[in-house]
Parts: C-alpha cells; structure tokens; sequence
C-alpha cells in the first residue's frame, strides 16, 4: 500500500513539474575560438542581481581553466580606460576598437543575462480552475572580441524557457529566474570547450 501511495505521489510530482528548455540561438556558430595566445579580459557581468556574483565567480573559473593567469577581470585591472562600463551586444568595430586602445588586450568577453518574462514563481499554488498558462523566459550571451582585429570571434545566445500549462493540477513546480540564467551559461561554456582550441 506504502508502494502504491508513493508511487502515486511521485507520478503527480513529475506531472506538475514544469520542464525547461534550452535553445541555441545562433547555430551559425560552428566554430569556438583559439585560446592559446594572448591577453584576455573579461568584462563586468552584466545579469540581474540575484545571479551577478554567481556568473562573475563561475565565469572567471571557467575561463581560467582555458586561459590560467592570461586571463583579467575588468575590475581588478587599474589604469584601464573603457568609455563604457556596458559594453553592448554585437559591437561595430570603432567600439571593438576602442576598447582595445583603451586596454591594450588582446581578447574580450563579454556576457549578459536578461529576464525576458517571468509570469510565475518557482512554485505556484493557484487552483487549476483559476489558473493560466504562462512563461519564464531568460536568455544567455556570450561574445569574445578579437582587439587586434576589430573583430567578433564568438557570439551565441542560449533561450532558457519554461512554460506552465492549463492542465488539472493546483501546484506547478518550475525552475526559478535565477536557475534558468545558471543553466543556459552552462550550456554555452559546453559550447565553448567542446568548439574551441585550449
């Protein structure tokens, strides 16, 4: 009986947990990029507050792993002169340009984390009968410079979603904002080692 309650339990846990999804924007990316030379630097995470220390820790250990002590935290380097604290997305070349006079490096990453939508918590009580369907959406990017060049190596983009249906159940259990934005990083950096020259 035990067996039976338990299992009956189980199946309706998984049935009300909504699962995410992880996409790939940019599948034109088939190729990583060359981390045996050069000076790097890694540019001030740009992500909501509740995951900017995760993503600046994480990010800094992954990428040193590929770069050892190549690799600089904008921050932590004085005598820097960037005209922006925000580098924006797919930059022209006068930005890539810039940066480069204005840091004399060689690479630069750049990430950032935005929540798109956020309908539900991670847990929602609503009764099925009042209940909507709905979205959490966050989205991932990352993209590497090459200074000398004027140049982007590297630019992918990972969708991190989950969707709540209108289905019979009054509790839905979902990934939170923050969980989606850890998982869609940990894809790319996947992305990265499995495409790139270490």
């Amino acid at each position: 009986m035990k067996k039976i309650l338990f299992l009956a339990l189980s199946f309706a846990t998984i049935n009300s947990c909504n699962l995410p999804s992880y996409v790939f924007y940019n599948p034109g990316q088939t190729i990583g990029v060359d981390f045996t030379n050069g000076k790097w630097l890694l540019n001030e995470i740009d992500a909501p507050a509740n995951c900017t220390i995760y993503l600046k820790e994480t990010s800094i250990r992954d990428f040193k792993i590929f770069l050892g002590e190549r690799l600089n935290y904008v921050t932590d380097v004085s005598g820097l002169l960037l005209t922006q604290k925000k580098i924006p997305l797919n930059p022209s070349k006068q930005i890539i340009a810039e940066i480069r006079k204005g840091t004399n490096y060689d690479f630069f990453i750049n990430i950032k984390a935005i929540e798109k939508r956020n309908d539900f918590g991670s847990i929602d009580l609503t009764p099925h009968k009042m209940s909507k369907e709905g979205i959490n959406s966050n989205e991932v990017t990352i993209e590497i410079y090459d200074l000398k060049n004027s140049q982007i190596i590297y630019t992918q983009k990972v969708i991190a979603s989950v969707r709540k249906q209108n289905d019979n159940y009054d509790v839905h259990i979902s990934k939170p904002s923050r969980s989606l934005i850890i998982g869609a990083y940990n894809k790319l950096i996947k992305d990265i080692k499995n495409k790139s020259i270490k």
